[in-house]
């Protein structure tokens, strides 16, 4: 993660909301004090896990985390009700290729327009836009 924010994504109904990247830092970093002996990857999906089922999510993907073969706009599945736990607060990215026109996104699973609560407009990357 990175300590300063790349994109705003469009806020979430309250009261959820979308932590700082600061905020879900100090997040991950008390769930590795509180067990030492697992590894961060783990910290970061028990983290994660724990702080969507009270309403706060991880900040966006960063440009080096997504696929650079797909179009960069996210959606956060905020809505326990319409997604599974495994995709439940975890970000997804379009699986359009980047570039491709419109405002509207899908992944297979997902589809979302930029604008909605809880997603993030394509970003501009080598053409994208």
């Amino acid at each position: 993660m990175s300590t300063n924010a790349t994109v705003t994504p469009v806020p979430l109904p309250a009261p959820l909301r979308i932590l700082g990247d600061d905020e879900y830092e100090r997040a991950v970093k008390a769930a590795v004090r509180a067990d030492r002996s697992i590894g961060r990857a783990t910290a970061v999906e028990i983290a994660d896990a724990v702080l969507a089922e009270v309403g706060l999510f991880p900040p966006p993907l960063e440009p080096a985390e997504l696929d650079s073969e797909c179009c960069t706009a996210q959606c956060l599945p905020f809505d326990a009700e319409t997604c599974d736990a495994y995709t439940f607060g975890t970000w997804q990215q379009c699986g359009d290729e980047p570039g491709h026109p419109g405002d509207d996104h899908d992944n297979g699973e997902f589809s979302w327009s930029d604008g909605q609560p809880g997603t993030v407009p394509a970003r501009p990357a080598g053409g994208e836009g």
